[in-house]
């Protein structure tokens, strides 16, 4: 009974070891550029509402691997069978006998093979989820935030007397790698050409001489964190997730010390609105949006609850984006009807990995799934633009498209480029009521979008900065240009006291409220 109790544990143990390294090794080959920190991030914010077809991916992906790692790791541990494996050599006309299976050395010494096993898979889980650079990330101090952070609340910001409308696109995972090479992107065909088309006739941001864009910083790199990039000029990073505090879920505001593009707009009198196929509480947006703004959040359980779907109509991560545009038109044109002037945001997910939603409507022009996502993604955007253009209230209204982070499903983009290409995130803003003077060959992160936005729909900052962002409409450079990208980079992976108490913490938050 004890030898079939001590042969379960094993089993448990090494099985434990196998979903660890295959599930570690996935994660490192799938999500290379993603921290640990991302992680920690959704842990701790709603990751229990990911789309189904990620979490079946993983499983699928995984599983017969585990299986077959379980098994072999387990068939070392046997001792005896009914028939060995020997390997016979001839040395010297004298023959040696080695035996293969069982591995002796093994099998008598079971629990510290087990043992050895276990600390194994756990130093590969490290490695590969980057454990070891985000305990480092933590220990290295930096006072970056502590010299360049504005605090928007600090400086005059003005907005112009006519008050204009924002509509922001935010799009998923929309980077400029899948621009044809003629126009800055990887492919040798347009996949995307209306994305294209409307960056080269209104402004766009560029790091370089054809259609280009942001770069990616630590803490923006995934949907929460881009979203906090692009409208507080700030990166998103976990601080100590057992603490109540950072579980932004409804216990305070979301970056309680930041200034953000959503009490910008609410002091000055804007309707705010953002609506998501997914379900808003995943990665906390929900909570972000509603203390930074008190936004309406049309989600997917916002359009069950009203009649809009069922929930047995559910796809994807909740409802497909030609639902988000055809019911967009409703919203805006409600908001656009109440006399106020508004900010809509839009967060797009059919081009989400794994190779995106392919919806009916769309066609099969390219050879893979995810190329025509990518292309029914660019005419939904392009129709949903040219309505926009002819609205009564277009004349006063700005659009600003942007891409929340660079695509996760990395090998579909680089299996595209070279060693020399920069994949950056895609921006274009129509109908701004300020030209753009220098727009090539920037050097910007998604952080200086925030005063870029304020500024494209007519707001005066002082000093041109906003957070760690800056205005890229003024002549004042970016602190990408300033410090250099890869410096100012390497300091935001950093643990600042600055961002922690200041910026982040709810504390901050309570205090300064206790103070008015």
């Amino acid at each position: 009974m004890k030898t079939k109790i001590k042969n379960l544990i094993m089993f448990i143990f090494l099985l434990m070891a196998s979903v660890i390294v295959i599930g570690s090794i996935y994660y490192h080959k799938e999500y290379p550029k993603q921290d640990f920190d991302q992680l920690l991030f959704y842990i701790s914010n709603g990751v229990e509402y990911t789309a189904p077809s990620v979490v079946n991916n993983v499983i699928s992906s995984c599983i017969i691997p585990v299986v077959i790692m379980t098994i072999i790791l387990v068939a070392l541990t046997v001792k005896n069978t009914k028939r060995n494996t020997y390997l016979m050599l001839k040395i010297r006309k004298k023959k040696i006998k080695i035996q293969l299976y069982p591995v002796k050395i093994i099998a008598n010494h079971r629990i510290k093979y087990t043992i050895l096993v276990v600390i194994i898979s756990i130093i590969i889980f490290i490695f590969n989820f980057k454990i070891d650079k985000y305990i480092i990330n933590k220990i290295e101090p930096t006072y970056l935030y502590d010299e360049y952070y504005v605090n928007g609340e600090n400086i005059n910001i003005t907005f112009p007397k006519q008050k204009r409308n924002l509509i922001m696109i935010v799009v998923e995972s929309l980077e400029n790698t899948v621009l044809s090479k003629a126009n800055g992107g990887a492919w040798e065909y347009s996949i995307v050409p209306e994305l294209e088309q409307i960056a080269m006739e209104n402004t766009s941001f560029s790091n370089n001489e054809h259609i280009g864009g942001a770069y990616e910083v630590y803490g923006a790199n995934f949907s929460a964190g881009g979203n906090v990039a692009i409208t507080a000029g700030i990166p998103l990073k976990t601080i100590d997730i057992l603490k109540d505090k950072n579980n932004y879920k409804g216990n305070g505001k979301f970056v309680g010390g930041a200034y953000t593009l959503g009490e910008i707009l609410q002091k000055e009198g804007y309707n705010l609105e953002i609506m998501m196929g997914s379900d808003a509480t995943f990665g906390g947006r929900q909570q972000y949006y509603v203390t930074n703004g008190n936004y309406k959040i049309f989600d997917v359980n916002y359009a069950i609850e009203h009649g809009k779907m069922t929930n047995e109509e559910r796809v994807w991560w909740g409802f497909e984006d030609d639902k988000l545009y055809k019911w967009s038109k409703e919203e805006i044109t409600n908001l656009a009807n109440q006399g106020k002037p508004f900010n809509y945001i839009m967060l797009t997910a059919d081009t989400h990995f794994v190779d995106g939603f392919l919806s009916p409507n769309a066609e099969n022009k390219f050879e893979t799934q995810y190329e025509n996502v990518y292309a029914y993604s660019s005419k939904s955007i392009s129709e949903f633009v040219e309505w926009v253009k002819k609205q009564d209230f277009y004349e006063n209204t700005t659009i600003v498209i942007v891409g929340d982070h660079l695509g996760m499903q990395v090998e579909f983009y680089e299996s595209r480029t070279n060693k020399e290409y920069e994949r950056t995130i895609y921006n274009a803003i129509i109908n701004p009521s300020i030209e753009a003077t220098n727009n090539k060959n920037r050097v910007f992160t998604s952080m200086d979008l925030y005063p870029t936005i304020l500024a494209s729909i007519g707001v005066q900052i002082e000093g041109e900065r906003i957070g760690l962002g800056t205005n890229l409409y003024s002549n004042v450079p970016t602190l990408a240009e300033e410090l250099g990208f890869e410096y100012l980079n390497n300091e935001i992976k950093k643990n600042s006291k600055f961002y922690n108490e200041k910026i982040f913490g709810e504390d901050y938050y309570v205090m300064k409220n206790q103070d008015k």
